[in-house]
């Protein structure tokens, strides 16, 4: 799943190709892909224009000139496609093998027709989905999804430090990966942030010191910021909008690197379970 760098760097390449155009036509070719009743969907969107493209957490935002804003989430699999009349299409998310064959395709979930070309919401695995808010009502609307404050924007460390002591008893690496503690982190950039703070993933929040808490208040915008200068990490199967990989892969510390020379110390990076998630970390540099 894209975290919050990816989401980002998909909104800055698509915000300059969409925003200004009106959409003319909705084809909800798998309803449930829409968790808003379509005939509303239709009704807000169809006839108003794109004024922004904007991101909160792993959210991707359409704000509409009818008052609305088109809340979408790619989840796993998911891809938001701008098919152009004239130019060169622009797919960013997790491409699969046939994702931008013969557009639109069976993967093709949603597909908007909008002045100069198409928006397309292509899912194989079906996990992702658009949901309609009122623009006026989408700070309600995060509180009621219980989505956490935004790690590059104002989060002292006061309020950071406050959230960690309502969890006591958690592992710190979990809570991170909480979307309600802070919104964005995934497993990339938990893992890449603890080993920054020298923090070790499975610790209790409690014996954290209040400097580890503010070493790792600190590393993980330090991160996020650093895999934006550098587009994302592309283990896998992630691609900007203009088909390229981010580059931030081989600059991981830990993240899939099991087995290779710590970056800092040398030990081998381990790789163990937590919380059913793969999780990477040096055994020597991390306390």
């Amino acid at each position: 799943m894209p975290e919050l760098p990816e989401v980002e760097v998909i909104r800055q390449e698509l915000a300059p190709l969409l925003a200004g155009r009106r959409f003319t036509a909705v084809d909800a070719r798998l309803k449930k892909m829409v968790l808003t009743p379509l005939g509303r969907f239709r009704r807000a969107v169809v006839g108003s224009r794109i004024t922004a493209v904007r991101r909160r957490a792993k959210l991707l935002l359409l704000d509409l000139s009818s008052g609305w804003t088109v809340a979408v989430h790619l989840k796993m699999t998911g891809q938001l496609v701008w098919v152009p009349e004239r130019g060169t299409l622009r797919g960013g998310g997790h491409p699969f093998h046939g994702a931008l064959d013969g557009l639109p395709n069976r993967y093709s979930h949603i597909v908007f027709t909008v002045t100069g070309g198409q928006l397309i919401f292509n899912d194989l695995r079906q996990f992702g989905f658009l949901k309609l808010v009122r623009s006026d009502a989408l700070e309600r609307w995060f509180a009621e999804q219980k989505i956490g404050p935004e790690p590059l924007e104002r989060f002292p460390f006061a309020t950071f430090n406050e959230r960690l002591k309502r969890r006591p008893r958690s592992r710190v690496k979990p809570t991170l990966l909480d979307q309600r503690f802070v919104a964005g982190l995934g497993n990339i950039y938990a893992d890449e942030a603890l080993f920054e703070a020298r923090v070790r993933p499975t610790r209790l929040v409690r014996t954290l010191t209040v400097s580890e808490r503010r070493a790792l208040w600190q590393a993980i915008p330090a991160v996020l910021r650093r895999s934006l200068r550098h587009r994302g990490t592309t283990f896998r199967h992630f691609r900007r909008p203009d088909g390229q990989p981010g580059a931030m892969l081989r600059l991981l510390r830990v993240y899939g690197r099991e087995g290779q020379p710590c970056r800092r110390c040398g030990t081998p990076i381990q790789k163990t379970r937590l919380a059913q998630r793969g999780t990477h970390a040096c055994p020597n540099c991390q306390r």
